[in-house]
């Protein structure tokens, strides 16, 4: 049993391996082709950059250059604190998990201008920008492989193709390749290992595996911070222990101690750009926030306007396999439907409820961890059925493909990136397109 387990990971990891490979090379191919803004990275990942950037090379976190530099038109939110710097509403901990990535970046830079190239040192060149971007495809490689091994504690069988499935059918493919340098890889990253060490401990006797988890949980909130509702799931794990009262306060208040011990870098950030430890940028100015008693749940799910199930079907089959998985194991599966449905209430509270520039739900990557035990769950009992081994893989070929013709749609501007969006344009829209291609091509 432990040979074939195993070679099943081996296998596995191969297979993984192999598409991390494609993916480097499909972005180092797309990197000559022209940018609007002349810049690998973009949107929301010029704030994360900001802090690498400035930190390397500036050895501060005061970034009115960076603002020049990378807004030269101008920002609404490069404006300056009570503290004196200007604000950064991202979180740190992108930049952080970039470094490594950066400073070798930088290193490259440094040996080919003593070597006679005409290359810049400022932290602003495409080496610095490809090197945090190829950082954050290596992130989102190993988030899969943890996702892999968590998933495959519980279903040994289906794991490989749940995480296949996942990377290739959903939007997971579009923020590994095209938009690299979004914070979601590194999410990913640290959700799947928050998911691996808890799961992989349970059950949980260890007082040592319990700070575990809370480091883990802490580098969830240090990337981005509404992520930290998968850190309650490990909490509410010790509550339903058969432990003493006194046992499992020990274990929730190591797990705190974990937390703080990585997020308290965090809580120094905001301090020195905001003035306070629990004052977040995004909360400065009073435009963004939450709407807690109308949350737009359904439009989340399946609105036009990037709904999670309607723009990745693959995404429902993997909801269903969370309920399935409940009828089976109420305990582990009502955690992972607890934290499901905590993503769904934070999203749908957001005044971003549409997330913006978005290929489908991007704010739920981090929470594809969960997605692959269900999706694990649902192939698993859908696998036990000969008849139905065909027409799964005809679905999984279709949905894969559907996700394919929803990147070229979007990313070639067959659609808008922010909506509004026509179900016309999102269904029949992908037939039109593929005619239009043909009709360029031929003529």
């Amino acid at each position: 049993m432990t040979e074939w387990v195993a070679h099943l990971e081996e296998r596995s990891t191969r297979i993984l391996i192999a598409l991390f490979a494609l993916s480097i090379a499909a972005f180092l191919v797309t990197i000559p082709l022209p940018r609007v803004d002349g810049m690998l990275i973009g949107s929301d990942g010029v704030g994360y950059y900001m802090y690498v950037r400035s930190a390397v090379i500036d050895h501060d976190i005061d970034f009115a250059n960076e603002y020049r530099h990378l807004y030269p038109t101008g920002h609404p939110n490069g404006l300056r604190t009570s503290t004196g710097l200007i604000a950064n509403k991202y979180a740190i901990g992108t930049g952080i998990l970039w470094l490594p990535f950066f400073i070798v970046g930088h290193l490259i830079s440094l040996i080919m201008r003593s070597a006679g190239f005409s290359v810049t040192t400022d932290g602003y060149s495409y080496i610095y920008q490809a090197a945090v971007c190829i950082g954050s495809i290596f992130y989102g490689f190993c988030g899969m492989v943890l996702m892999h091994r968590t998933t495959q504690r519980l279903f040994a069988d289906t794991a490989l193709a749940a995480c296949v499935l996942l990377w290739l059918a959903t939007n997971f493919i579009y923020y590994l390749i095209v938009e690299p340098s979004m914070s979601h890889m590194c999410s990913l990253f640290a959700t799947s290992l928050l998911m691996y060490v808890w799961i992989r401990a349970r059950p949980i006797e260890s007082l040592r595996q319990c700070f575990a988890i809370g480091l883990a949980g802490g580098l969830v909130g240090l990337v981005r911070q509404p992520d930290a509702t998968l850190f309650l799931l490990p909490l509410l794990d010790y509550m339903f222990m058969r432990k003493s009262f006194l046992e499992r306060g020990k274990r929730i208040a190591l797990t705190a101690a974990g937390f703080f011990f990585i997020f308290w870098v965090q809580m120094f950030v905001w301090n020195m750009l905001n003035g306070s430890p629990f004052l977040s940028g995004y909360f400065l100015k009073g435009h963004e926030g939450f709407s807690w008693w109308s949350p737009h749940v359904l439009d989340v799910l399946f609105s036009a306007e990037h709904g999670l199930f309607l723009w990745h079907p693959i995404l429902l089959f993997a909801a269903i396999g969370l309920v399935l998985l409940f009828r089976a194991n109420p305990l582990i599966g009502g955690l992972l439907l607890a934290g499901f449905f905590s993503q769904i209430y934070l999203i749908a509270s957001w005044s971003s409820w549409s997330q913006g520039d978005s290929f489908g739900g991007r704010m739920f990557i981090s929470l594809l961890p969960v997605f692959a035990i269900g999706l694990a769950a649902f192939l698993q009992r859908v696998t036990l059925k000969n008849n139905m081994r065909v027409l799964l893989l005809v679905v999984s070929g279709v949905l894969v493909l559907w996700n394919f013709l929803f990147l070229i749609q979007y990313r070639l501007g067959f659609i808008s990136m922010s909506g509004p969006y026509t179900i016309r344009e999102l269904t029949i829209g992908k037939m039109e397109m593929i005619i239009e291609i043909a009709n360029r091509f031929f003529h």
